[in-house]
């Protein structure tokens, strides 16, 4: 095996370990990537196999598969897929021992940076269309959220997230544009309520230690006005459950569990939203952006959304904030929240499948082949001559011709079409692979309503090879595919 087979080898290894479930099955896919120091990843596997622990995992009724995989970009990383016909048979294995057993070794070879990615597959594919967006085309958003409130939503999202590293620079540039230290400290205090204190906590440790290397470096940061004291006669109960009745617009009991409309409207309306140093309108900004970063609480963000509005947040700072997520957080944050705002106000908004670009890089605007696409392009060059393209919805490049040279596609991530001169397009979703044969015409780009990533390289390259790029894909053409 030569040193290009090799490298080549590592990239569809790497691929093969995110690839998402077919959308034809329901079953259930978990990604979980782990690192380790001094070759632990590598010591825990052979433990895990020798001890028979991961065949017995195996075996359990429902797994499909249970594998590991050593990323060719981290020598100290590892990548766990495991693929179970239902969540019923998910289940069986977290109630058996091999669960703890192999928790215990993981703690033994000591590894962390756990990152966990959890795929359901659809059941039906999407097909709306949908027309490409970029930043530019929604509101300017300095105009319509002030930059105060906009350090709350980036800071409330990431603290959502988890993502500290964002949290940390976005708090920073928050910081510079006017947001005080107790208005921060506040925005993510509150927040237990909603994504839980081990998030909360990690958020204000970020804040806190930001702090201290501002004020080491100089930085005065404006402390800011903090809550005035409760009366002694306040009543949580009462001014809670008038708060939440305003919030959401009609008396609301949660007598399933009486316990926690107690807590509701006695703690989170009654004790927290009663804290002076952000207003209702803060408050319902930063819950509509953190929860834009929850997966699964689509009802709670359409309340929120509504309740916004019911306390002060006019319809175009909603509108304002998937932009500003997208910039900011991520487009999947960002999609999560048009979703909800074409349900509460009624906006035109066709789902997109988004992707993961913390999995395959976006890279940079493709500006080199702009001329040869139609919308945009991105593109992030790896080894081995490997380069991973992203397209966003609707982008597609012209026809063109690989002369001398075989063109290989793998899609990684969303979904496209690939279509050669006279013959049916075919569908791009994770796991396709295209070999394009030399002299082919054809041409290759996302979905109307999603996004897509493939990698790409070229083989059998012989002398005098070169890409003979043609006219666009018509949109008549394009629109024949869907």
């Amino acid at each position: 095996m030569n040193a290009m087979t090799t490298r080549l080898y590592c990239i569809v290894i790497l691929f093969l370990s995110i690839i998402f479930s077919n959308p034809c099955h329901a079953q259930q896919t978990i990604n979980i990537r782990y690192s380790g120091e001094n070759g632990s990843a590598r010591e825990y596997v052979r433990e895990m196999e020798d001890s028979g622990i991961a065949d017995r995992i195996r075996a359990v009724e429902g797994c499909l598969r249970y594998d590991y995989f050593f990323p060719a970009d981290d020598p100290e990383g590892l990548l766990l897929i495991d693929e179970w016909t239902d969540q019923a048979a998910l289940d069986r294995y977290h109630a058996s021992p091999m669960m703890q057993e192999a928790a215990a070794l993981r703690e033994k070879y000591k590894l962390g940076g756990r990152q966990i990615r959890r795929y359901q597959a659809m059941t039906e594919p999407v097909s709306h269309a949908v027309q490409p967006r970029t930043i530019n085309n929604e509101n300017n958003m300095n105009q319509a959220l002030s930059p105060r409130r906009q350090g709350l939503a980036v800071i409330a999202a990431l603290e959502a997230k988890g993502d500290q590293a964002a949290l940390e620079k976005a708090a920073a540039e928050a910081l510079d544009n006017g947001l005080t230290v107790s208005e921060a400290k506040e925005a993510l205090s509150q927040l237990y309520a909603y994504t839980g204190f081990p998030r909360s906590l990690n958020a204000l440790g970020t804040l806190q230690k930001l702090l201290q290397q501002r004020q080491a470096a100089g930085i005065s940061d404006n402390p800011g006005k903090e809550a005035d004291p409760l009366p002694a006669d306040y009543d949580a109960l009462k001014q809670g459950t008038a708060v939440q009745t305003k919030l959401s617009g009609q008396p609301f009991n949660y007598s399933f569990v009486p316990a926690t409309d107690y807590y509701l409207k006695a703690h989170l309306f009654g004790d927290i939203f009663a804290r002076n140093n952000l207003s209702y309108a803060d408050r319902e900004i930063v819950t509509v952006s953190a929860i834009s970063a929850l997966p699964g609480c689509e009802p709670q963000l359409f309340a929120h959304v509504s309740g916004a509005r019911n306390m002060g947040v006019s319809d175009e700072e909603l509108r304002t904030l998937p932009a500003l997520l997208e910039a900011k957080v991520g487009l999947a944050e960002a999609e999560r929240l048009r979703g909800a705002l074409d349900a509460v106000l009624g906006d035109a908004h066709t789902l997109v499948q988004t992707v993961d670009f913390s999995v395959w890089p976006q890279g940079e605007p493709n500006a080199a082949y702009a001329q040869y696409f139609t919308g945009n392009s991105y593109l992030a060059p790896m080894d081995g001559g490997v380069a991973n393209v992203t397209f966003e919805p609707a982008c597609r490049n012209n026809w063109h011709i690989h002369h001398r040279q075989v063109q290989v596609l793998i899609c990684v991530a969303g979904r496209g079409w690939y279509q050669e001169w006279g013959k049916p397009a075919v569908q791009l979703i994770p796991g396709t692979i295209i070999e394009i044969p030399e002299g082919a015409k054809h041409w290759h780009g996302a979905a109307a309503d999603s996004w897509m990533q493939h990698l790409t390289f070229h083989k059998d390259v012989q002398d005098g090879a070169s890409n003979e790029w043609l006219e666009p894909v018509s949109e008549e053409q394009y629109q024949r595919v869907r």
